[in-house]
């Protein structure tokens, strides 16, 4: 616990957490459901296939195929097909998990965790290969029962509505990023 309260990783995600709270507060809330309706899914395809290797970057420092890798560890962890580390503590799976899954309606600009989904600035992916990773993966998710979702690493154990909420949240703020 200690060394992850000395991370600033996790200290520039408290700032945006923070500065984040009032928005939050008037912004309306997402329905996790949602993310698992044909219409949703039916959005999200078609915004995936608008991405391009050449879609232009609004903020951050990703390249569009390492925010695609991004994306498919965010939501394949979880569906087995990528393992990683439990980063959970209890203040993660209850507070933060409590901001930012039940009460934050969006992802605020700037958070920084679980550290497992920082990607080096320097590594390379293949555009095409992490697109359709990413299809996969999304596909598998709207299928996905409760029971066969695994724990999130920071949050642990969430239900079917708190995946679909934060995987709709998730998506939409990188396909954001790159002028979707």
């Amino acid at each position: 616990m200690k060394r992850s309260i000395l991370n600033k990783e996790l200290w520039y995600s408290f700032i945006a957490i923070v500065r984040y709270i009032p928005q939050a507060i008037i912004t309306p809330q997402v329905d996790g459901m949602q993310f698992y309706a044909p219409q949703k899914q039916a959005e999200f395809r078609a915004r995936l296939q608008s991405i391009t290797p050449d879609s232009k970057r609004v903020w951050g420092t990703m390249s569009v195929a390492q925010m695609l890798h991004h994306l498919s560890l965010s939501l394949g962890g979880a569906l087995g097909y990528f393992q990683l580390f439990d980063e959970s503590y209890w203040l993660s799976q209850t507070l933060f998990k409590w901001l930012l899954v039940d009460f934050f309606p969006a992802q605020p600009k700037g958070l920084r965790m679980p550290l497992n989904f920082i990607i080096p600035h320097d590594q390379q992916f293949d555009f095409d290969q992490e697109k359709k990773l990413l299809q996969n993966i999304l596909e598998k998710a709207w299928q996905t029962p409760t029971e066969d979702w695994g724990p999130h690493p920071l949050f642990g154990k969430l239900t079917r509505k708190q995946w679909g909420k934060l995987a709709q949240i998730h998506v939409d703020y990188h396909l954001k990023q790159f002028n979707d």
